[in-house]
């Protein structure tokens, strides 16, 4: 795979994986707060929502399940500390983002590996 083709498949998976991160954090937070903090009801049924679009948004990723997903997960770990820092007063550590940044290492060997 060439630079061009790497950069073409980045320029159409990535906006997916985005948004379903964002997704499917922002719908377990919210379905969190409902649970865990006791906040309005409505939060989990607006959580609920988000998980359901996460699921159909993951769809849109053009490979196959098991690399989407496995890719996915890393970009979820990215994501969460993101969400936990700006919603939850959360500071990552040196280990956090060490490990954050061998996960997006990892998803990109993953969804730019040339294949035959």
């Amino acid at each position: 795979m060439g630079l061009q083709e790497g950069a073409r498949i980045l320029a159409r998976t990535l906006p997916w994986f985005f948004l379903s991160g964002v997704l499917e954090v922002g719908g377990g937070y919210l379905v969190w707060r409902w649970l865990r903090e006791h906040q309005n009801p409505w939060q989990g049924v607006m959580g609920m929502l988000l998980l359901a679009a996460y699921g159909i948004s993951a769809t849109k990723i053009p490979a196959p399940f098991g690399r989407v997903y496995a890719a996915y997960g890393g970009i979820f770990i990215v994501i969460s500390i993101f969400w936990a820092m700006s919603f939850d007063h959360f500071h990552p550590d040196i280990w956090d983002k060490a490990g954050a940044f061998l996960v997006l290492v990892g998803v990109g060997l993953m969804i730019l590996a040339p294949r035959g």
